[in-house]
């Protein structure tokens, strides 16, 4: 009889000492937590000298090993203590898209105590001003695009630029600043497992963004989560890992999101594997790249696995290498799942659930688990991880009734920078409060219904934009769909949809409409369509851009 994962967890965490459990007191309340000598991200990335000569980043025509990368993150480290005098507990800033010095950076930033503030880079200059302000870095680490918005403000806020692959002159340049100290060892200071380490942004689609502070334990936390799941899912399925080929995965995200900072950059030290950079997504280039780099790992939104499925070139690349097929940060509609795995048999489909204030912990699932329950984001997270589902006072629901989703970890955040508020307002007796809407099944397996705010109240009626998404997803001539509400003086909102049409056909709105009426109930059919022959507008994770559309939209409406 086949052992189920949970108790293959339990046995590995009496077994394994690098995921033996202990209860600690944090901020007053009590969690399971690792009784791991990993004790901050010094330590966790000091992990991947265990595989230095391997490849760790491979950007365009640029290939850096792991010991590269821990020699040049180094140098970084002992510049940032010696030229600009960084202390424990400084605020660092890094505004730059996805470059290796990106990740060097955060690596030197957090190796000597102090915190990295990772700010998107698709933000404006006055975005970016705030956060800066917000956070009190006095250094940024920032690209040439990133340097031509701050530097008008910079010298009145008293900030010290660095600048990376950035051709204006500017006196604090990367690598004349690292030059002096590329065979300095990472200078070593007292770091405590509940020290702050990152502030990461909310996107702020209502006023502006809150800084997310979390600490050395909160990140590390979820990084051995992942691992030991990912062990205990081995066990069950009697899988030896092939040691001649080096783990691989794509990172496709930007990384001042966790899902790119965390499962794709992050969680690479525990296995030894090689990160393959992309400039930007581009489904070609990706499929490109798995055929030449034998890419192992795909995650990203749900969206991008679904691109590379639908590439009219799929079939000219040789995709073999490829064996999991996660997405984070958005739902994914259940028809793709089994689209997903009838295209590419010999890769898991996975999924997982988490939030920037949980460091990405959740809920996670894959391959045949998710088969079977395609509208499942999965399990919560073992062993440290509790989820439940609450009323609206607070109160816990029973199976099958959906209510506002709430997260116990250790991963969870510290607090909101700046925010106290906000922050005692985020938690119920240690359980953080999501603000996403779903239940549990009878076997424990997470259904997300819903972003609260996003829910649609046409008329009295709670519509779930999720669940209409995925119906529409299913029309043979739609690529994706994306449903919101606008308001509406009479019913209070309109459920509205934005729909991407396969190119050259043409989806009539009242044909849609007709299409929907044989699975939704009257009300739940949009009542406005915005068709585009071209993808949706993405966000800068890659998420279709919700708030964009509904903006956009809403202008033609009231424009007629």
């Amino acid at each position: 009889m086949n052992q189920d994962i949970d108790s293959i967890i339990q046995e590995i965490c009496l077994e394994e000492p690098s995921f033996r459990l202990k209860n600690e007191t944090i901020r007053g309340v009590n969690y399971k937590c690792f009784d791991s000598e990993i004790l901050n991200l010094n330590d966790y990335f000091k992990l991947g000298l265990s595989y230095q000569n391997n490849d760790m980043i491979v950007f365009q025509d640029e290939r850096y090993s792991f010991k590269d990368c821990y020699k040049l993150s180094s140098a970084f480290a002992n510049s940032l203590i010696q030229n600009f005098n960084v202390k424990k507990g400084d605020r660092v800033a890094i505004a730059s898209r996805n470059y290796p010095e990106w990740i060097y950076t955060f690596i030197a930033i957090t190796s000597v105590g102090a915190i990295a503030v990772p700010l998107n880079s698709w933000w404006t200059g006055s975005e970016l001003e705030y956060a800066l302000e917000d956070c009190g870095a006095n250094i940024a680490i920032v690209d040439g695009k990133r340097y031509e918005s701050i530097k008008a403000f910079a010298k009145k806020k008293k900030l010290e630029l660095i600048t990376i692959r950035c051709n204006k002159k500017n006196k604090n340049n990367w690598n004349s600043l690292i030059r002096p100290y590329v065979n300095k060892e990472m200078p070593n200071k007292e770091i405590k497992p509940d020290d702050d380490a990152t502030i990461f942004y909310t996107s702020g689609s209502t006023g502006h963004p809150k800084g997310v502070c979390s600490t050395h334990r909160s990140i590390i936390s979820t990084l051995l989560q992942w691992a030991l799941v990912a062990t205990a899912r081995a066990a069950k399925d009697k899988i030896q890992p092939d040691k001649t080929v080096q783990p691989s995965c794509m990172i496709t995200i930007p990384l001042f999101h966790v899902t790119g900072s965390h499962s794709q950059f992050m969680l690479s030290f525990l296995s030894g594997r090689k990160m393959v950079m992309l400039y930007k997504w581009d489904p070609l280039e990706a499929l490109k790249l798995i055929e030449s780099e034998k890419i192992i790992s795909v995650s990203g939104v749900p969206t991008m696995t679904l691109e590379i499925m639908r590439h009219p070139d799929r079939h000219n690349y040789d995709l073999s290498s490829l064996k999991d097929l996660s997405g984070g940060g958005a739902a994914r509609p259940s028809s793709h799942v089994i689209k997903l795995k009838k295209e590419f048999p010999n890769a898991k489909p996975g999924l997982g659930y988490g939030l920037t204030e949980t460091n990405a912990a959740g809920a996670v699932i894959s391959g045949d688990e998710y088969i079977e329950r395609p509208g499942s984001t999965g399990k919560p997270m073992k062993p440290l991880t509790e989820l439940i589902i609450c009323d609206e006072n607070n109160k816990k629901l029973p199976r099958k009734e959906a209510g506002e989703i709430f997260i116990k970890t250790p991963s969870n955040f510290r607090c909101y920078w700046n925010d106290t508020k906000a922050t005692k307002e985020a938690f119920f007796e240690g359980w953080f409060k999501t603000g996403d809407i779903g239940y549990l099944d009878q076997d424990n397996y997470l259904f997300i219904v819903d972003r609260a705010k996003d829910i649609v109240i046409r008329g009295g009626e709670n519509i779930s934009c999720l669940e209409v998404e995925d119906i529409i997803n299913n029309h043979p001539l739609i690529l994706e769909a994306s449903v919101y509400g606008i308001p509406d003086e009479r019913l209070g909102e309109v459920l509205c949809c934005s729909i991407s049409i396969k190119g050259g056909e043409v989806v009539k709105a009242e044909d849609l409409k007709s299409y929907l009426k044989k699975y939704l109930a009257p009300f739940k059919v949009p009542t406005h369509v915005d068709s585009h022959k071209k993808q949706l507008p993405r966000t800068a994770s890659g998420k279709i851009y919700k708030l964009h559309l509904r903006q956009e939209l809403e202008k033609k409406i009231n424009s007629n």
